[in-house]
């Protein structure tokens, strides 16, 4: 008798894994641009005549972030000020989803193998890690888009309570979308999964309508409240709406070339562009010879569909790798059943590299990459810098004390009785959510520079301005100099 079944170590390996990338250094970086979309009013800092409703109507995207990220503002005496709160319900989510998504994939194929192997590479990809280690929404989604799919799920594979599940179904669903609209992509498995149960032919018409006609009215009641107050808003601010959906939105051709597969290795710069590739290939042949066709149509529904329909991704794309790491999983098992004597070993080292490199990438930070060169046993990751904008860097460790900095402003300004502003070489997006002094350059000002900032603008000593001296530095756990304040201007500077 076995002290502990396969599949129960696979999910206790599963679960280690997961925590492993997702809690540790949780709150080590400063916040990126992103991450303040979880505060109500932007953190107090502009905006602050509108009511919360007009708030949460203005942001194009559900509320649900703001109301978790509400939670740990409450319990940090109503303030966005420390980063550990106020990423930890969002770690939560992330790590709570890979369960889900776990358990989803194991309802759908009736393989726990293949439903380990999807959960594990969904949970250690570096664009998921990066999304799990900060407040944002995709964490949402994700938990509230698998449960959503497991309790349809029950339509295909269970159909004994179809009331209760598709209730369940269609609950997260519309609690899913309350996080962000993308929600919407997972509807392809939803039509699949409601279309077998339209077709059985064990209910009767009558019982199908009344079981549609329900779970519509449930889901209206649930939407209604926000979604019809949301059109109305955006329909009386009809420009700004516009530009964001012609930004967004908009018919493209699905293989057009994009920066897509830039960012992707960006989070993932070794292996599992090419795992991906060719282990999606061999899954699907796999899939198509057994004649399963579910999981290869998904892939290439939301892949043509999100490509076609939305002309600028950002990192969007992780919507692919619901179905693709399924894909992938079946590449492994073909290989594992077709040849497991020589297979094992080869997987378990291609799984343990992948958690090496998210583990290294994201979580220790002893070098910050991708502001540095990181070193993945025996790999050296891509030299980045300015050169190359990638507009979007989440989730990636990054510390340059900017409370301390804000502090030290402030002390001056008071102990000077001056109001000096500020000017950086780094994102303003992110500094303004830690400084109370004004960003300006054009009078009484200091210059803050900070050594590979997130902006990739490395010239931090500011040779353009003139007249500046150096009065404070700041250095990071290794002793090494990452901030340099200079004052710049001044009364007091020109008496001297």
């Amino acid at each position: 008798m076995e002290w502990i079944s396969k599949e129960k170590a696979l999910i206790l390996v599963l679960l280690i894994v997961s925590f492993i990338l997702r809690f540790p250094s949780l709150g080590y970086s400063d916040y990126i641009s992103d991450e303040p979309g979880t505060f109500f009013y932007r953190g107090g800092k502009k905006d602050v005549q509108m009511s919360i409703n007009e708030f949460a109507l203005s942001q194009r995207k559900g509320p649900l972030q703001l109301v978790v990220g509400f939670i740990p503002y409450t319990l940090n005496g109503n303030s966005y000020d420390n980063e550990l709160a106020q990423r930890l319900p969002y770690a939560i989510f992330s790590f709570l989803s890979i369960y889900v998504f776990y358990e989803l994939i194991k309802k759908v194929t009736g393989n726990y193998l293949v439903a380990f192997f999807s959960a594990f590479l969904f949970s250690v990809n570096g664009l998921i890690v990066a999304y799990g280690r900060i407040a944002q929404y995709q964490n949402l989604n994700f938990f509230f888009s698998f449960a959503s799919l497991y309790f349809y799920a029950d339509l295909w594979k269970y159909p004994k309570n179809v009331i209760k599940s598709s209730l369940l179904g269609t609950i997260l669903f519309c609690i899913s979308l309350y996080a962000h609209w993308y929600a919407v992509f997972i509807l392809i498995p939803v039509v699949f999964f409601y279309s077998v149960f339209l077709l059985n032919k064990k209910y009767s018409n009558k019982y199908k309508l009344g079981v549609t006609v329900l779970n519509l009215v449930v889901g209206i009641c649930i939407l209604a409240p926000f979604f019809v107050p949301y059109f109305q808003y955006m329909f009386t601010h009809i420009d700004a709406n516009t530009d964001y959906a012609d930004r967004i939105l908009g018919l493209t051709n699905p293989l057009s070339p994009r920066e897509d597969l830039v960012q992707f290795q960006l989070y993932n710069p070794f292996l599992t562009t090419y795992l991906y590739l060719i282990g999606g290939l061999l899954g699907a042949v796999y899939l198509l010879k057994q004649k399963q066709y579910f999981v290869v149509l998904w892939f290439i529904l939301v892949f043509t569909g999100f490509r076609s329909l939305v002309s600028y991704s950002g990192l969007h794309f992780y919507n692919f790798f619901f179905p693709l790491v399924v894909l992938v999983s079946y590449g492994f098992y073909f290989l594992v059943e077709r040849f497991p004597k020589y297979s094992k070993y080869p997987i378990i080292l291609i799984l343990a590299f992948l958690f090496i490199q998210s583990y290294v990438i994201f979580v220790d930070h002893k070098k910050e990459y991708p502001f540095e060169q990181e070193k993945i046993l025996f790999l050296t990751t891509p030299k980045y810098t300015h050169e190359k904008e990638y507009r979007h860097k989440t989730g990636f460790t990054h510390q340059r004390k900017w409370d301390e900095i804000n502090d030290w402003v402030n002390e001056q300004n008071l102990k000077n009785n001056e109001n000096y502003g500020y000017f950086t070489n780094e994102y303003p997006q992110i500094t303004k959510y830690y400084m109370d002094t004004e960003f300006r350059s054009d009078s009484d000002f200091y210059a803050i520079g900070i050594k590979r900032p997130q902006s990739f603008a490395n010239d931090y000593g500011f040779p353009q301005i003139k007249n500046k001296r150096t009065v404070h530095e700041i250095e990071n756990g290794n002793g090494e100099t990452v901030v340099k304040i200079y004052r710049v201007g001044g009364e007091r500077d020109n008496k001297k």
